[in-house]
C-alpha cells in the first residue's frame, strides 16, 4: 500500500511539473486600430473588433464593415465586394478581385512573449 502511495505521489509530482509556466517565443500583439502605409503614398485605416470577427476599413472617407471570413493562410475579411487580407504587419484590399490598397504594411508592430503551458 505504501508502495501505491508513493508512486501516485510521484505521479503527481510529475503532472504538476508539466503545468509551470515557461516563456514561449514572442508574438505580434495586433492593436484595434492599424494604419498600413500602401503603394502610391496611400494609407490602409483597419479597426478590428476585439474579438476578430469584423474589421473596419476606411475606403475614400466611408467606413465598410467586413465580416470575418475562412482563410487558412492569414485573416481575411469580406463582403463579397470587398476582401481586406491581413497577415501581422502586412495588408492588402481588393474590391472585386481588383487590389485597391497593397502591398500595405505597417510596423514595427508591439510583440509580446506568448506562455506555454
Amino acid at each position: 500500500m505504501k508502495l501505491l502511495v508513493a508512486n501516485c505521489g510521484i505521479a503527481i509530482a510529475v503532472l504538476l511539473a508539466g503545468c509551470v509556466t515557461r516563456a514561449g517565443v514572442e508574438e505580434t500583439v495586433l492593436p484595434g486600430r492599424i494604419d498600413y502605409g500602401c503603394s502610391n503614398n496611400k494609407v490602409l485605416q483597419i479597426s478590428r473588433a476585439p474579438d476578430a470577427r469584423s474589421a473596419a476599413v476606411l475606403i475614400e472617407g466611408k467606413t465598410v464593415m467586413l465580416p470575418r471570413g475562412d482563410s487558412a493562410a492569414q485573416e481575411k475579411y469580406t463582403d463579397g465586394t470587398y476582401t481586406l487580407y491581413l497577415d501581422g504587419e502586412r495588408a492588402m484590399l481588393e474590391q472585386q478581385g481588383r487590389v485597391l490598397f497593397g502591398p500595405c504594411s505597417a510596423g514595427p508592430l508591439p510583440k509580446a512573449e506568448r506562455y506555454r503551458y
